[in-house]
């Protein structure tokens, strides 16, 4: 019994420094509004810290919480710290956080262990010849809030500590050193310190685009795009963060099944298993895998027959789908490539190139549909991808017997905003309603910015009358937390919503679009910001 209970406290403690690495992140990203003098980063800062103070120890992890409670200790005795000091002096202790943990992570292996990696906040590493153009990608990278390093020459990318491993490598494409390619190589093939992505700075026409491919370069920018095109992409790459890949494993065979999890598990990606793909659909339907791992021998429903229907689906047209095949011919592959088919992983599978191979793809996929699926400005859903979500949403509820709604919200006078403080401060206001939303909402909830300063939120396993409970979740939050502009000032924001619910209103996506957008109107006839339900429900004017 008691080797029982140390193994299971084993694997606590693994898990712990596993999902350390993301709160550490939250602290950095934390400071950086610190130093930016925003106003509740001091309140945020503390209650992380008391978090980490509390875990540490019963993690067994006693100088993790002797250092998190001498954070919380600080900010406690300075409610009001003085941003610059503070950040520097809370700067050293989340550094102090990030040698412990790696610490740790070497006396428990995982620095050994294939893909665990840590990753402590976002850092960037410039690399090429010190010039204009170094220093603009340093800069641009710093104000999208990353950790920036710069160098001349690549070094040796396998002998980083894993909390020196960079989400981003940057190399300057220029005459002389480094070497581009070969530096790409090196970083490729890093191991657990592989960056998260590897860009490639030089006029695209005179570089060999299958060369960068194969030496792991993930894009190409211009140095002449550098302001725009890389400021979009590091954007991209930090709000998405760094959770644990998504596998849909549809594999028969009980034996290679257990074997590919154990695999996958350990290189801390979560793992979904099912037999055939029936069953694979079926959990298509309540998840989005961030990639497809599929024996192409599969019973009833094949691989290739089920790659031809993910593929059929918006939602899951940019996920990487790889093949378990032991048919590797020419023919064999041309036909799985017109399946759907990203990559083959010829029997018997190797160890390294699955785990590699896999949490690169997914981490790789679920960039390209960050930026294709989400809004620019506030991260949510965009328009397109909502409204698909909408329609995924009527067809499971359908199949399955459930009740949702959908919301529309308006922001009551935004053109005054803009009018009085300017767009750039309109654009701050809708990124605080966004966080707003996202912190008060269930997480089983999907928002999505409709267009302009309209939202739009689907509810799912409600009914009109819990819609309206949110819904007033959603007007009181905004009301006691207003948005705040960097010179300080406030700026209240109220808001109209009308609400549709399925199927009681409306039994399509359309429909319910254009009921939810008709109480809205309704709403904003009143004269006050307030709910108006489709059907019977009373309105609700804000308390």
């Amino acid at each position: 019994m008691s080797d029982a209970i140390d193994e299971v406290m084993a694997g606590l403690r693994r898990e712990y420094l596993l999902e350390a690495p993301a709160r550490l992140a939250e602290l950095r990203k934390d400071l950086l509004a610190l130093r930016a003098g925003e106003a509740d980063a001091a309140q945020s800062l503390s209650g992380r810290f008391h978090r980490l103070a509390g875990s540490g120890g019963s993690h067994g992890y006693p100088e993790i919480t002797e250092i998190a409670k001498g954070a919380e200790n600080f900010l406690r005795q300075n409610p009001l710290p003085a941003p610059g000091i503070a950040a520097d002096h809370l700067s050293e202790l989340v550094d102090r956080l990030a040698t412990s943990f790696d610490t740790a992570g070497r006396e428990i292996g995982l620095p050994l262990g294939a893909g665990g990696a840590m990753e402590f906040g976002w850092r960037a590493r410039v690399i090429g010849a010190d010039g204009p153009l170094r220093r603009e990608i340093a800069a641009g990278l710093t104000g999208q809030g990353f950790l920036t390093r710069t160098d001349t020459e690549t070094g040796e990318p396998r002998e980083l500590k894993l909390t020196e491993r960079p989400d981003l490598v940057v190399l300057i494409d220029e005459m002389g050193r480094p070497d581009p390619f070969g530096a790409a190589s090196a970083w490729s093939g890093a191991g657990p310190v592989r960056p998260r992505s590897i860009v490639l700075i030089g006029q695209a026409d005179s570089i060999d685009r299958v060369r960068a491919l194969a030496c792991g370069i993930d894009t190409i920018i211009a140095p002449d795009r550098v302001a725009v095109d890389l400021a979009a992409y590091a954007k991209t790459l930090a709000r998405i963060g760094s959770p644990p890949p998504r596998v849909l494993l549809v594999e028969a065979d009980p034996v290679q099944a257990e074997q590919i999890i154990k695999w996958l598990e350990q290189a801390n990606a979560r793992v979904t298993h099912c037999e055939d793909g029936d069953a694979a659909r079926e959990a298509l339907i309540r998840e989005s895998p961030d990639l497809i791992l599929a024996d192409t021998r599969l019973p009833r429903l094949d691989g290739l027959s089920l790659a031809r229907l993910v593929r059929q689906d918006s939602r899951f047209g940019l996920t990487p789908i790889i093949f378990i095949t032991s048919q590797d011919s020419i023919a064999d592959q041309i036909e799985a490539i017109s399946a759907g088919a990203d990559h083959f992983l010829s029997e018997p599978v190797d160890r390294e190139l699955l785990t590699h191979l896999v949490i690169n793809r997914a981490e790789r996929g679920r960039r390209l549909r960050e930026m294709v699926h989400r809004d620019g400005l506030t991260g949510l859903l965009n328009h397109a991808t909502l409204m698909a979500e909408l329609e995924h949403t009527v067809e499971f509820a359908r199949r399955h017997g459930e009740s949702f709604a959908f919301l529309m919200v308006d922001v009551d006078h935004f053109k005054r905003i803009n009018d009085r403080y300017g767009h750039l401060a309109g654009d701050q206001v809708l990124l605080h309603i966004a966080r707003v939303f996202q912190t008060t909402a269930r997480a089983s909830d999907l928002i999505g910015r409709y267009g302009g300063e309209e939202f739009g939120v689907v509810l799912r396993r409600t009914d009109s009358s819990g819609a309206g409970v949110l819904a007033q979740k959603l007007k009181v939050a905004l009301q006691n937390d207003p948005a705040r502009l960097p010179s300080g000032e406030t700026i209240g924001v109220k808001v109209c919503i009308g609400i549709a619910a399925y199927p009681a209103d409306a039994e399509s996506a359309g429909e319910l679009v254009h009921l939810a957008d008709a109480a809205l109107y309704r709403a904003k006839g009143a004269g006050r910001d307030r709910v108006e339900f489709t059907g019977t429900m009373p309105t609700m004017p804000t308390p």
